[in-house]
This record gives structure tokens, C-alpha cells and sequence, in this order.
């Protein structure tokens, strides 16, 4: 994990400043059994509910979370995938970032304001515990640019991994020096038995021919990236990661754990069939899968991922460039460089700098916020904090050097972010190559064997994680904490 501080202002209009409202959900988190791939275990719900509820607001909205822990013999925190929490940075919902976990039995409230709209998740961020089932969307309406879409209808599209086993008892499999999860493994990671779209195994989406759909796909993955299509239609992506964009046709995308796609579906003028849909699991091969259906009737259609959608080539994300047309932050102020390694089959430790990270005794922000001028001594956040000092005010460039055999989804609380540089082996160091528009969004994945630029402007004061989002690397990550003032 890394902490890192800024963010990118968001306008929004008079009109929708006098329409927000405050959004209240009242929560109780604890234990059900549920079978979504036939299999049952316990997973962790929402009011005895799971699938969980989505949250969903409108832009500028304030939401109020209250939150009861009923797990019995675990902590929990909920971090909100994708929101600034400009100003209240101690909503974010780190577990010994930003605050203490809920213990079993207590209660904690969360009030922000929506800073970002667009498709969003929320998720544990305590004991990589989304895994057992706490995330599930977080849908942030921009009414005014919703209606420039013209769509018809709108689906939330949901991607993950599915496993049979808890976290606790995979992630001791996982850093033990014998288990190798009985050789059902990929890449030395634990193999997913299920891949699910909204939390089942096989969807439908009914179809009007003719009619335009916006599909919110969202990733809620604990390690595999999906790399989803439709058969015989075209994606048009219109937002990644919340954030508007040109629109881009596509035949297929991969989204890796964490990431967002928007995009538009048009339904064929003269049907012939249903349709499949297909999620593949990446670098695995099984998936989950579904249909488009135009009608009622039972059509010819095959439920099973045919030759053309398993070869269909997904769209490379670093040619989808912002709506807004920002242009390439210049001149960088501080330049951070983190590697990016793996340790072995013996103690599957992944190192992003220094070494693994050692969870605080103190939440990183309470740190920083009770230790006067201190708290710009990254040696006062403990060893192991990777804590990294920037200014306010500043562009902030970040070298990862990814030298592990996979890729890693990197994810940036607080921000979105500039992908300016991204390919194999070490950078170079050539700022000539670098777009003038980049790529925004805020979980980007690092080439394997390769690197990865980023840039953002600080001006967001707090302590943000930047983190691998793959949760059995993102339990003993090493953060970078950024304070700025």
C-alpha cells in the first residue's frame, strides 16, 4: 500500500447544489450463508441481505452511513471506492490509516459529501475481508451528463472471483511456506473455483431493439481481471473509473479488481437470437456468462462463451482519453520511484519499496494530525509505514517498477490520476513520449516486468493509500502516507 495525498477539483452547477439531499443508510454487518455458485458458505452481509444493497445517490448529494458490526469475531471497515472524501479524509475508512477499525459489537457513522460521480464500489478496507462478500457498487447519477448520453436504460454490471474458502484460512495457505492450495494455483496465486456478474453465475439483460444501454460494469474482484464482451455488439466507452471520456468503440475490455467501465450498448435494429454475454477470467480461462435477450420467447442462443468472444481483443485503456480534454501536469515537483517485487514461492511476500507493510499502532492519520511539526519526519509513522512527505500545491510524478512476472492493479485513494508512461521493462526517462492529453482514472495495472508513470496535482491534503488492489497482495502491502498541508 502507499499514501499518498491530492485530487482533482470538481465543478458542479448552482442548479445541483440546490437539489442535494442527504442519503441515509442504516447498516448492520454480520454473518448469512449464501450459495451464488451453488456452493455454500458464509459470506458477509448487510441486514441479514447479500448480494449486498447498492448504494446509490446523486452528485453533491451528503451520505450518512451508519454502521452496526455484528461479524462477532472480526473488526471491519468500509472504504467508498472512488470518492474524494475532500475535507474528510477521516471517511475514507482505512483500518490504521484513517481510522481504527469497528470492533465487534461497536458502531461507527460515515458522513461525506459525493465529490465523484459516476460508477463507483464500496468495500472492507480491514483484514482483506471483501472477499468474503462486504462490496458491491456505489452508483453516483450526474444527471446533466447522463442525459448527454441519451441512453434508455441503465444496467449494473458487477465482475469477480468467487471463492469457496474464507480469507482467513487462504491467506495462511497463501504466506505458508508448504501449502500450495493442493496445486490449484495460477501464477502462484490461489485459483478462483467461480467467476460471478452480480454475484450469480449466469445473467440476463433484456434488450428493446433499437433502444441505447449504459452498462456500469464495475470489478469488486479480490485478484483476477475479466475480460468481458457481448456477442455481435459493440462497446462505446463513455467513462472509466467515474471519469467521462472521448467515447471509444470497443469490442472488449479487461477490468482488473477495482476498475470501472461505462459503457453503451445499442440494440440490434433486427434480432435474429439471443445473445451472449461473456466475463473470462484473466490469465484463467473459466468465467461466468450470460445472454442479451430480445425476447420473452426462448431464442436460439448459446450459453456458453463461443470462439469469437473468447478471441475478441480487449481495448488498451491507454488510448481512452478524458471528456474534459486536461492537459499533461508540467513541470513534476517531486518525482517518487517504488519497485514493484516477489519474494518466492517460499514466503510470497510482494515488496512496493521498501518491504512489506507493518500495519501501525496508530492510524496513519491520527499520526499526522497529533504530532505538530513531527509529522513531516516520515521516520514518526513507524517502520514498515512507507510514508512519503509532499507538498500541497505540487505535481507529484510516481515510477513504479513492476519487476514481479504479473500485472498489479495500483489503486490511488483521494485522486484520480495521469497515466502518462506505461510498457515493458524500466522507464526511460522520456518526457518527449509522453501524450499530451493522458489517460485519468484511479486504478491503473502495472505491465508485468515492466513500468508504470502516473501523475497528480496535491491538492487534497490528507493520508492516502496507494495500493495493489489484488487483496491477497493488498494484506501486507506497504503504503505510502503523503501529508500535505
Amino acid at each position: 500500500m502507499v499514501w499518498i495525498s491530492s485530487s482533482l477539483l470538481f465543478a458542479a452547477s448552482f442548479a445541483s447544489l440546490g437539489l442535494a439531499k442527504t442519503v441515509i443508510y442504516d447498516w448492520d454487518i454480520g454473518w448469512v450463508n449464501r450459495c451464488p455458485d451453488g456452493f455454500c458458505r458464509p459470506v458477509i452481509g448487510i441486514n441479514d441481505q447479500w448480494p449486498l444493497p447498492i448504494i446509490e445517490c446523486d452528485l453533491d448529494d451528503t451520505v450518512v452511513i451508519n454502521i452496526n458490526n455484528s461479524l462477532g469475531n472480526e473488526t471491519t471497515s468500509i472504504h467508498y471506492h472512488g470518492q474524494y472524501q475532500r475535507g474528510t479524509n477521516e471517511m475514507d475508512g482505512v483500518a490504521m490509516g484513517t481510522q481504527c477499525p469497528i470492533p465487534s459489537g461497536g458502531r461507527f457513522t460515515q458522513v461525506f459529501k459525493v465529490q465523484a460521480g459516476g460508477t463507483h464500489w464500496y468495500h472492507s478496507h480491514d483484514k482483506a475481508q471483501y472477499p468474503d462478500g462486504l462490496r458491491a457498487p456505489m452508483i453516483v447519477h450526474d444527471c446533466a451528463y447522463e442525459e448527454s448520453l441519451g441512453y434508455d436504460k441503465e444496467y449494473v454490471f458487477s465482475v469477480s472471483d468467487w471463492y469457496h474458502e474464507e480469507m482467513p484460512n487462504m491467506l495462511h495457505q497463501y504466506f505458508s511456506e508448504v501449502s500450495d492450495f493442493n496445486g490449484n494455483m495460477v501464477m502462484n496465486m490461489p485459483m478462483a473455483p467461480s467467476s460471478l456478474i452480480n454475484d450469480t453465475t449466469s445473467i440476463t439483460l433484456d434488450m428493446e431493439p433499437g433502444k441505447t444501454y449504459l452498462i456500469r460494469m464495475v470489478s469488486v474482484a479480490a485478484l483476477f481481471a475479466h475480460k468481458v464482451s457481448f456477442e455481435d455488439h459493440d462497446m462505446t466507452i463513455v467513462a472509466i473509473d467515474g471519469i467521462p471520456t472521448n467515447a471509444t468503440l470497443a469490442k472488449a475490455v479487461t477490468i482488473a479488481a477495482g476498475q470501472r467501465y461505462d459503457v453503451l450498448v445499442k440494440g440490434k435494429s433486427d434480432p435474429t437470437k439471443d445473445y451472449a454475454i461473456s466475463s473470462l477470467m484473466v490469465p484463467a480461462s473459466n468465467g461466468a456468462s450470460g445472454i442479451l435477450r430480445y425476447s420473452s420467447k426462448s431464442m436460439s442462443t448459446s450459453m456458453s462463451v463461443n470462439e469469437n468472444l473468447a478471441a475478441s481483443i480487449p481495448i488498451d485503456d491507454f488510448g481512452i482519453f478524458p471528456l474534459d480534454g486536461t492537459e499533461l501536469f508540467s513541470p513534476v515537483d517531486q518525482s517518487i520511484t517504488m519497485q514493484v517485487s516477489y519474494s518466492g514461492l517460499k514466503e510470497r511476500r510482494i515488496f512496493l519499496g521498501d518491504g512489506t507493510y507493518v500495519t501501525p499502532k496508530i492510524p496513519t492519520l491520527y499520526t499526522a494530525l497529533t504530532t505538530g511539526s513531527d509529522a513531516w519526519n516520515p521516520a514518526v509513522y513507524g517502520a514498515g509505514a512507507n510514508a512519503y512527505i509532499i507538498n500541497s500545491g505540487q505535481i507529484i510524478q510516481i515510477v513504479v517498477q513492476n519487476d514481479d512476472a504479473i500485472e498489479h492493479p495500483m489503486h490511488l485513494h483521494g485522486y484520480d490520476f495521469q497515466v502518462v508512461a506505461r510498457g515493458s521493462g524500466p522507464w526511460d526517462g522520456d518526457e518527449t513520449k509522453l501524450p499530451a492529453v493522458p489517460m485519468r482514472r484511479d486504478t491503473v495495472t502495472t505491465p508485468p516486468a515492466g513500468h508504470l508513470v502516473i501523475r497528480i496535482k496535491t491538492m487534497n491534503p490528507g493520508t492516502w493509500m496507494f495500493h495493489c488492489h489484488m487483496e491477497f497482495h493488498g494484506k501486507y502491502p506497504p503504503p505510502v502516507t503523503s501529508d500535505h498541508g
